[in-house]
């Protein structure tokens, strides 16, 4: 692939541009979601080389994930923790309310950094969603009859393994492994494919209208019921949350309150078989129960 000093990528409707300080190579992640049209890019981040650290001057107003969370106005700084061991230099993102954002990386270390890039991790996206009424859910996302079905649940429930027996018995595709957007759209919820994929390496940028939500649980006996009001904490417990910041704890709580009043969210209690899969079709697609 060749240097770029700029790139564009879409996904759940969004388009994202990055402008570098001189050519590099894009990684082969985002390669799926590369668009063409620049001109009128949603949200920007542009990279800055640093000499020096940044002057925080104050206490961060919060620590968690490897990162420090310092408010300025209405936009939110965010200092990482070195990302190698070797690797001592100061990296953030500056996320602003017009879009506008900053990424800075140490100028000392940018062939390090623009090599792999790291910026899919560092952007600070779930709170770019959230000012799109989207949000990160860790499931995995199918694509059937046109419309969107999401796998929810902790790591090692069986997300990507119901997909996969989806994809298998139905002929689903399958859109996202890890990590899927939630994006509230005039016409409805949509399940958008996202360039965070974990383990599964599967990269879609499509989206569908969302049909429904199975929260999975682990059973020597498959079954599937309706849930209710529990199912907002399972929802939020796999959302990508800034704790940090009330403002995006309601606004992403109203969404999921919403959500759940426009799309059924079903338990899914099941072994990993075809079994599991007919009685979810049937459920959803068929009005079983």
């Amino acid at each position: 692939m060749s240097q770029k000093s700029f790139a564009a990528i879409t996904f759940a409707g969004l388009t994202v541009r990055f402008n570098f300080p001189n050519p590099v190579y894009l990684p082969s992640e985002i390669t799926p979601f590369l668009c063409e049209d620049v001109s009128f890019p949603d949200v920007e981040y542009k990279v800055q080389l640093l000499k020096t650290p940044l002057p925080l001057g104050q206490e961060p107003a919060a620590s968690c994930n490897g990162m420090r969370i310092y408010p300025y106005k209405e936009s939110w700084l965010r200092v990482y923790s070195a990302l190698t061991a070797e690797d001592r230099c100061q990296v953030a993102c500056f996320l602003c309310p017009d879009g506008k954002n900053v990424l800075y990386y140490p100028a000392s270390r940018w062939d390090f950094y623009s090599g792999e890039l790291h910026l899919l991790h560092l952007i600070g996206i779930e709170e770019v969603l959230m000012r799109h009424n989207a949000f990160l859910l860790h499931s995995s996302l199918v694509q059937l009859n046109g419309q969107a079905v999401l796998f929810s649940g902790p790591s090692g429930i069986g997300k990507s393994t119901q997909a996969s027996l989806w994809q298998q018995h139905l002929e689903a595709d399958i859109l996202n492994g890890d990590r899927c957007i939630i994006r509230k759209m005039p016409d409805g919820f949509y399940g958008c494919g996202s360039p965070w994929a974990g383990t599964s390496k599967i990269y879609r940028r499509e989206k569908a209208p969302l049909k429904g939500i199975f929260l999975l649980k682990q059973a020597e006996e498959n079954s599937i019921r309706r849930v209710g009001a529990e199912g907002f904490g399972r929802l939020f417990n796999q959302s990508i949350v800034n704790t940090w910041n009330s403002d995006f704890v309601s606004k992403l709580s109203n969404m999921i309150a919403e959500l759940m009043e426009q799309i059924p969210v079903y338990e899914l209690s099941c072994r990993p078989d075809e079994e599991a899969v007919r009685l979810a079709y049937h459920t959803l697609f068929e009005g079983g129960i």
